[in-house]
């Protein structure tokens, strides 16, 4: 059944909606949250550095040039921090929140123009409730800059080849986005969207149409836009920036890794996870009945989307998870797809049986989890005890309604969906609010660095042992630059200088510290994340 073209003022009305609904849910407390480790506060200093310097194009962290990703981030966090006023959470995280809120625009333009407002409306609210894409809104890292700039390549290109647009500016719009990804994770920016449109051009019987001359005005748009960041690198001679960024970065660590080294099947389990609730019915996505030639396209380019990134990112001997967020629109596309035929009555039996059973154990999964959480995490954590309850009653209630929903309404089962998808923000909504910023008390380390901007002044000496190279928070919160020394040797020289010195050591190399200092008594200590971090003093 071919859905009906929206009206330009419908498309409004939605585009309004999903860009305040968006916000609202990305935005909300955005900054009420510390940065935590790992990679939060490697960002965010790197940020305070440049912003420190006046200089918008070489990070640094620890005085020490940070080259592995590119500018796009540090840039559009520079100018919300002046915006903002200061570098701070709030500016740190403003350009995850509107590339969450652009991903989401961007994939209603997609959806809309193959299978109508209806379903382009849903997969926007799947997209948006995704633990992923809510969780990367909402933090400091690039990959949500891959969605968003792979998305903005995936319709420029689909919206030449499948809906008969301007060629000339479809492949400058999808080499404008190409350019962008380029600045935002280097190779990777490129090389997710290219090859899902690869693959889906060839299964398509369409991959001629990159023959198209006018492709060159793709090309130039990713010169005029992403090359000059690189060319200032070359003509100014860093070329160990370049080695690090496009060789170390993407090739070495491919095949070698350093860290985060993971089986073959990681994402396997973890693309179940990080796209729940909803990637639990994107199986039934398989062969969706009543489908007119357009939607059969979408489809499978969605699928292309997902299998396509995961088969790259598993090849890779490094793994992370937050490397398949692009594929998140794509599990939004295939989970609209069922979606809409559920709550229309048009799904067919198997496959209505089949949602109303998962909705029905998503619910009583809730229930689960609200048990476990009041029964043990609530008496271990009594200061958290307040949020945890909330949640818990949360996810009792909730998952007690999309049971009944499901189970006991039978006639109405929609409302066993409605009552999922109500959960799932309220849930993200407290989280942001209360939960979040009250566990700052565990895994932050500003708690730690107040402590010790009390006792250490601006100008005393002040360094880490035994640190990861790019270890960042407390040179964060402490607002100052923290250089690590790695060695025995390198701490017995700064520990015996005549003047007053510190270090900051955690838990991890405390027993070699002590075998160079002794076994004096730290001037402060206070847990962080799952360690516990010390200050010394020589003196």
């Amino acid at each position: 059944m071919t859905p009906m073209r929206p009206s330009r003022a419908e498309v409004r009305r939605d585009l309004a909606v999903i860009v305040a609904g968006t916000a609202l849910l990305f935005c909300v407390a955005l900054g009420a949250k510390d940065l935590w480790n790992p990679n939060e506060p490697v960002y965010g200093q790197a940020v305070a550095e440049m912003a420190a310097r006046g200089d918008w194009l070489v990070p640094t962290v620890n005085g020490r040039v940070f080259a592995e990703k590119p500018i796009l981030y540090y840039w559009l966090a520079l100018a919300a921090s002046g915006a903002v006023g200061r570098v701070s959470e709030l500016g740190l995280r403003a350009p995850s929140a509107l590339a969450g809120v652009v991903s989401a625009v961007l994939l209603y333009a997609l959806v809309v123009s193959y299978a109508g407002r209806n379903r382009a409306r849903l997969a926007v609210a799947l997209f948006a409730t995704i633990f992923a894409v809510f969780w990367g809104a909402r933090t400091v890292q690039m990959d949500v800059l891959v969605m968003a700039t792979t998305l903005g390549v995936v319709l420029a290109v689909t919206r030449v080849v499948d809906h008969g647009a301007s060629p000339g500016i479809g492949w400058t719009l999808a080499g404008g986005a190409a350019a962008l990804g380029l600045l935002a994770k280097a190779l990777v920016g490129w090389a997710v969207p290219l090859l899902v449109l690869a693959a889906y051009l060839l299964a398509t019987r369409r991959w001629r149409r990159v023959r198209d001359p006018r492709i060159l005005l793709g090309v130039v748009a990713v010169v005029a836009i992403g090359a000059p960041w690189f060319g200032w690198l070359i003509a100014t001679g860093r070329s160990e920036f370049l080695h690090e960024l496009l060789y170390r970065q993407h090739f070495a660590r491919f095949v070698d890794p350093w860290d985060h080294a993971r089986p073959w099947w990681y994402y396997l389990g973890y693309f179940w996870l990080d796209m729940a609730p909803w990637s639990v019915f994107v199986p039934l996505a398989i062969g969706l009945p009543d489908r007119d030639a357009d939607e059969r396209r979408l489809d499978l380019l969605a699928w292309a989307w997902i299998v396509v990134p995961i088969v790259l990112f598993s090849l890779s001997a490094s793994k992370r998870s937050a490397y398949i967020l692009p594929v998140a629109p794509a599990v939004a596309v295939l989970a609209s797809g069922v979606a809409e035929r559920f709550l229309g009555g048009r799904l067919g039996r198997p496959r209505t049986r089949a949602t109303a059973g998962l909705l029905a154990a998503l619910g009583v999964l809730a229930v689960l989890a609200a048990i476990a959480l009041w029964r043990e995490q609530v008496p271990r954590h009594p200061d958290l005890a307040t949020d945890l309850r909330a949640v818990a009653i949360l996810l009792a209630s909730g998952g007690a309604t999309v049971v009944a929903g499901v189970v006991l309404l039978r006639s109405a089962r929609p409302a066993g969906a409605t009552a999922l998808f109500s959960m799932v923000v309220v849930l993200y909504g407290l989280a942001a609010v209360a939960v979040l910023p009250a566990v700052d008390a565990h895994k932050s380390a500003r708690p730690f660095c107040e402590r010790v901007a009390s006792v250490v002044g601006p100008d005393l000496p002040l360094r880490s042992f035994g640190f990861w190279e790019w270890r960042a928070g407390y040179a964060f919160y402490l607002g100052r630059p923290i250089p690590n020394l790695d060695t025995a040797e390198e701490l017995r020289a700064y520990w015996d200088r005549d003047e007053r010195v510190f270090v900051i050591v955690e838990s991890t190399h405390l027993e070699p510290l002590q075998t160079v200092i002794g076994e004096d008594r730290p001037w402060v200590e206070a847990r962080v994340g799952s360690r516990t971090a010390y200050l010394f003093c020589n003196r």
